[in-house]
């Protein structure tokens, strides 16, 4: 059986968006990757309208989630950055790209849909290559 790539989304603090993208990833793709998340820097607080809006949006519940930073995650096949850009530290792995989405700490509601949604549609996106085969990270060896 061949194993799923594990799949990391890091964002500078690992305050929302990478969170919610592993949350979204573990709901609509967990048969495609295993996915994580951490953040590059020490933490920020968590907003918790994004924790209340994604529970609203898919009943995904991120309030329990820890925030976790690099050197806890294990050895990645697949990194995906949520717009961090040269901020984001690097890590090894076979297969990176960014989404490029845009912070929206202190905006609105509808900014916070707005990038749920982004995330999703990327979710979705990254689930379909990988099944397709589009996408071939090379996995770690047992």
């Amino acid at each position: 059986m061949k194993k799923k790539p594990k799949v990391a989304f890091l964002c500078l603090h690992n305050s929302y968006r990478s969170r919610v993208a592993e949350a979204l990833a573990r709901e609509y793709a967990s048969d495609a990757f295993e996915a994580y998340s951490a953040g590059s820097e020490t933490p920020h607080t968590f907003d918790d309208r994004v924790a209340w809006m994604l529970l609203e949006y898919c009943s995904c519940d991120i309030t329990e989630s820890n925030l976790k930073p690099l050197s806890e995650l294990p050895k990645m096949d697949i990194v995906i950055t949520m717009g961090c850009g040269e901020s984001c530290t690097d890590i090894p792995c076979s297969y990176t790209e960014n989404w490029g989405l845009d912070d929206s700490t202190g905006k609105g509601d509808l900014e916070y849909r707005k990038m749920i949604e982004a995330v999703r549609s990327n979710i979705l996106d990254l689930r379909d290559r990988i099944k397709r085969g589009k996408i071939r990270p090379i996995y770690e060896t047992a």
